[in-house]
C-alpha cells in the first residue's frame, strides 16, 4: 500500500458531495476506503516477495479446487466488498459505494452495499500495534468493521454465522485502511458513533475483550471451512508475535515451519 497522493486525498474532500449524487440524500461524511490485506500483513511480518507470491499461489489454487469452501472463506477475509470503496453516511443509512474514478477524479459509481446506520457497528482501532502489524503506511488508520455473515446460502457461511454470534460477536471483523484526513475522521465519527460491543471496555492483557471475542469468532469460523491456509497461520503467528506472546526466535522457527509446508 503506498502512501496517498494529493489526488486521492482531494477525492476524499469530494466523496461526500459524489455520495450524495448516488444515493438521493445529504451524506454526512463519506471517503475512500482500502481493504487491509493479508499480503500486506505478511510484507509487515518479513516474508519477502517470493514466498508471499507461493502464498498467492497456493491460495490461487486450493479456490480452483474448492471453490464453494474457498470462496466463503474470501467472503469472510473481505465482507464481500470490493479492494476500495467510498463508504458514506447519512442520517439513516451507511453505503459502500463504487470507487470509480475518471482519471484522477472521484465520479458517482453504483451502491454496493448498504446498512441501517442504527445497527451498523464499527470502531477506530487505537492499537498501534496492529497498524504496524497489518502494514499500514503511516498515511493510514484502521477501521474494523463488523460485518454480518447472515443470509448466505452457504453451508459454510451458515455455520461461520453460527460461530460469530455464539461468541458475541455483532459481526465479522473486517479491517480497512482510511486516511487520517479530514473526510475520514468525519465518517470515522459517524459510523462509530454507536454504544461499544459488549467487553469493549474491559482489558486483557492490552487487548479488550471483545477483540478477543471476535478473534476467537473469526479464528473458529475459518476452522469450519477448511484448514486454516499458509496466509492464515502466517497472519496468526504474526500477531502473537507483535503481541509479545512469541519471541523473535520462537517467531523465526514457526514461520519457517509454516513456509516449508
Amino acid at each position: 500500500m503506498k502512501p496517498l497522493s494529493v489526488e486521492e486525498l482531494k477525492m476524499n474532500e469530494d466523496a461526500a458531495n459524489v455520495a450524495a449524487s448516488v444515493v438521493g440524500e445529504p451524506v454526512e461524511a463519506a471517503t475512500r476506503c482500502e481493504q487491509a490485506s493479508q499480503d500486506m500483513m505478511l510484507e509487515a511480518a518479513g516474508v519477502g516477495a517470493v514466498n508471499r507470491g507461493f502464498v498467492k499461489g497456493a491460495k490461487g489454487l486450493s479456490r480452483a479446487m474448492m471453490p464453494r469452501t474457498m470462496g466463503g472463506m474470501k467472503q469472510m477475509e473481505t465482507g464481500g466488498l470490493p479492494k476500495s470503496f467510498v463508504l458514506a453516511a447519512t442520517a439513516s443509512k451507511v453505503y459502500a459505494i463504487e470507487d470509480k474514478h475518471d482519471h484522477d477524479k472521484l465520479v458517482a459509481g453504483k451502491v454496493l452495499k448498504e446498512w441501517d446506520r442504527d445497527g451498523f457497528t464499527a470502531k477506530r482501532n487505537e492499537l498501534q500495534g496492529m497498524n504496524v502489524s497489518s502494514g499500514l503506511p503511516d498515511d493510514r488508520q484502521l477501521l474494523i468493521i463488523y460485518l454480518s455473515l447472515e443470509g448466505s446460502k452457504s453451508r459454510y457461511m451458515q455455520a461461520a454465522a453460527r460461530q460469530t454470534a455464539a461468541y458475541g460477536s455483532p459481526g465479522m471483523p473486517t479491517k480497512f485502511a482510511l486516511a487520517k484526513d479530514e473526510a475520514s475522521e468525519k465518517l470515522i465519527a459517524a459510523v462509530t458513533a454507536n454504544a461499544p460491543a459488549p467487553g469493549a471496555n474491559i482489558m486483557v492483557g492490552g487487548q479488550s475483550l471483545a477483540d478477543m471475542q471476535a478473534d476467537a469468532a473469526q479464528a473458529a469460523a475459518g476452522a469450519t471451512t477448511a484448514q486454516a491456509d499458509p496466509t492464515e497461520k502466517l497472519t496468526r503467528l504474526a500477531d502473537l508475535h507483535d503481541r509479545g506472546v512469541l519471541s523473535d526466535e520462537e517467531f523465526a522457527a514457526q514461520k519457517a515451519k509454516i513456509l516449508a509446508g
